[in-house]
């Protein structure tokens, strides 16, 4: 699989072993929505996000954000104070669901999570790069194995929070896309609901506009090869069409089955797909 071009992707080490709690998340959304900024000490102070001197979790909870599309950062590289801003995802997020309790915002964060783009360089090849090697099941060994032989380096701990985020209530419990009994870890592909339709739709849109930004019309191929449309939600054949069914019905794609493969054709504006995320939820 080729290296993503222009990646910004988080290394594997940024969450310095802190999961991504919900709790904080919401804080930090405020806080961009407040137009403050500074450096990691006046985010804590103005948030409650703890952080020392030297260390803490203001600066994981930044790149979490960051890497689940619900930020982005004005300026270049990583610096100590920098302005931060909601993307659209992030907006909508901060209105509708503001502590990402339903599925709908966690499937959303972790499939940004991945990204070859702007995701986390562990969640990207776990559920990217090495999505078809690991499969559905296997174990913790076999993660941190393939982790080692990526990342060329012979020690355990690579995997750190992945598996723990995502069976704690306090992080993405309600996505769950990793589970682990026994050393045996379990994937579950992102659930195929009709609340989903809109969501998926925005971020498959949002894929395009990001990879494709010339094309006005993507291939399933060009896109998944890409960008992963199919491969980080673990979406086989039948789960595929699905999908692309319940996005055509939302009227967010248009889809030209005469071609092999299928070609799609955003007809919905990126900023209004992603307002209408939470449309379909009673």
């Amino acid at each position: 699989m080729p290296e993503a071009k222009h990646s910004n992707r988080l290394p594997r080490n940024f969450h310095k072993t802190f999961k991504p709690e919900r709790q904080y998340i919401h804080a930090m959304l405020r806080y961009a929505a407040s137009g403050k900024y500074g450096d990691h000490q006046a985010i804590s102070a103005a948030t409650g996000i703890p952080t020392g001197s030297s260390s803490g979790k203001v600066p994981a909870i930044l790149d979490y954000c960051r890497g689940m599309g619900l930020i982005i950062l004005s300026g270049s590289g990583r610096l100590s104070s920098q302005k931060i801003d909601l993307t659209p995802f992030g907006r909508i997020v901060l209105l509708e669901d503001p502590f990402l309790k339903t599925g709908i915002s966690q499937w959303l964060a972790h499939l940004n999570l991945c990204s070859p783009l702007s995701g986390a360089d562990v969640w990207y090849h776990t559920f990217f790069v090495g999505a078809v090697g690991l499969g559905l099941c296997f174990s913790r060994n076999s993660l941190e194995e393939y982790l080692g032989m990526t990342y060329g380096v012979d020690k355990s701990g690579l995997i750190g929070p992945l598996v723990g985020s995502y069976q704690e209530d306090a992080a993405f419990s309600k996505c769950g896309a990793l589970s682990e009994s026994k050393g045996i870890i379990h994937r579950k592909p992102a659930p195929v609901l009709e609340e989903m339709g809109f969501a998926y739709g925005a971020w498959m849109i949002q894929l395009m506009t990001d990879h494709f930004p010339m094309q006005n019309q993507v291939s399933t191929e060009e896109l998944d090869a890409a960008a992963g449309w199919r491969l980080i939600p673990a979406w086989d054949d039948f789960l595929q069409q699905r999908v692309l069914q319940l996005i055509e019905r939302k009227g967010l794609l248009e889809i030209d089955r005469h071609m092999e493969p299928w070609l799609l054709r955003p007809i919905a504006p990126l900023e209004k797909a992603w307002m209408t995320i939470y449309n379909d939820l009673v």
